[in-house]
């Protein structure tokens, strides 16, 4: 009698065997990636400076470190684009500085696993074209993440808007844009 109870309070799953069965876990939904699309600029409202961050280098595959600095670098009013790719040399960070109106690019490199990981955040100044000061923080994941919205903008903050100010003020090109001539037609015809 005891035994036609207990079955009749179990599941289906535990009625049949006498065995609890685990329902499998729904996956859970992949982090916000809204940091990722460029905010455009309202008219009328002026931002600090406007900032380039790449990815970094060893980032996790959803970049929770650079989705951190992107934000952060947003509460404090910077026009902040996360679409461009870095340059080879120091004179094409100068151009496309000129070119974009960026006063600051922002370059990462996460190296470690788990709770020994260790974020390298170097920032080089657009006019300049050359590294003027990093930043790092060691931990887990979740540990650097707080430190970049706690800590970032404490560290890094005054380089940043002496540099978009900087920035800011008229400067001249170093070189005219190069124009690439594709030529003259031939006048003979080939293979004639």
């Amino acid at each position: 009698m005891a035994v036609a109870s207990l079955g009749a309070t179990a599941g289906p799953a535990e009625a049949a065997w006498g065995v609890p069965c685990p329902l499998p876990k729904a996956p859970s939904a992949p982090p916000d990636q809204s940091w990722l699309k460029d905010v455009p600029e309202k008219p009328g409202s002026t931002a600090a400076g406007k900032i380039a961050v790449f990815t970094f280098k060893g980032d996790d595959v959803f970049e929770p470190f650079r989705g951190a600095v992107v934000r952060t670098l947003r509460k404090q009013r910077l026009n902040v684009t996360a679409a461009l790719r870095p340059a080879d040399s120091p004179a094409q960070y100068r151009e496309m500085s000129c070119s974009s109106n960026l006063a600051v690019f922002i370059e990462g490199e996460v190296s470690g696993e788990g709770a020994r990981q260790a974020l390298l955040i170097r920032l080089r100044s657009g006019v300049t074209g050359q590294y003027f000061t990093s930043a790092r923080f060691s931990g887990s994941t979740p540990a650097i993440v707080g430190a970049i919205g706690n800590a970032l903008w404490g560290r890094v903050g005054s380089g940043i808007l002496r540099t978009c100010s900087s920035a800011a003020k008229p400067r001249r090109r170093e070189s005219a844009p190069m124009y690439i001539e594709a030529g003259t037609p031939l006048d003979t015809p080939v293979g004639g």
